[in-house]
């Protein structure tokens, strides 16, 4: 119970950093804050789910995860009792399936079908050229990454405050800023188009 306490904790301090973002960026969005599932860091989505405020999206990544239809409809059920929105990563059909809100398109994905009418599409994007793709893709929402240094990518180049800055307030669509990112050093990226963060590790502290 003390461990599930310490993630909503955890949870709603981003909320509350990705609000912020939100609020001083000057766009809306589908949502501002969003979870990155991630089997090799966090081995149990679901518990994180669990946690999550309302009007958080959780992505499923793992794209090549045995059973991944599996742990799709059981966020699924969470999503729908916690008031979440789950983005299906790379696969349309799954999506369509479980009845997901979106669909998120890795670097190496685009989609080869129109998705249903209302669905969020989202994008992971590292450039400007990648966040003119996406908006041509019609993306309504680019993950832009790395902001910072994370442990997981060492080596590779952060962009830093300023460069993330500048990339998105040019961006053609909005952004959440991805990498490092967490309810300490969020304000620091701050500003147009920039509504709101996405995270895997900082979830757990």
């Amino acid at each position: 119970m003390r461990r599930h306490e310490g993630l909503r904790l955890r949870a709603a301090k981003l909320a509350a950093a990705a609000s912020d973002l939100k609020r001083r960026s000057g766009v809306a969005a589908p949502f501002s804050l969003a979870f990155l599932t991630d089997q090799r860091r966090i081995p149990r989505p679901l518990t994180i789910a669990r946690s999550l405020p309302r009007g958080t999206a959780v992505i499923l990544r793992d794209y090549d995860m045995p059973r991944r239809a599996g742990l799709a409809a059981q966020l699924k059920s969470v999503a729908a009792t916690r008031g979440l929105k789950l983005i299906i990563g790379a696969d349309i059909a799954l999506a369509r399936k479980i009845g997901a809100d979106g669909v998120h398109c890795p670097r190496w994905f685009s989609p080869d079908a129109a998705l249903p009418d209302g669905m969020i599409l989202t994008a992971a994007c590292h450039d400007a050229a990648e966040l003119q793709g996406a908006r041509t893709m019609g993306a309504d929402l680019a993950l832009l990454s790395p902001a910072f240094t994370t442990w997981s990518h060492p080596g590779d180049g952060a962009m830093g405050a300023s460069a993330f800055k500048a990339l998105a307030a040019a961006s053609p669509l909005p952004v959440l800023a991805l990498g490092g990112v967490n309810e300490i050093n969020a304000h620091y990226l701050a500003g147009p188009n920039v509504t709101g963060l996405a995270a895997i590790s900082a979830f757990l502290g």
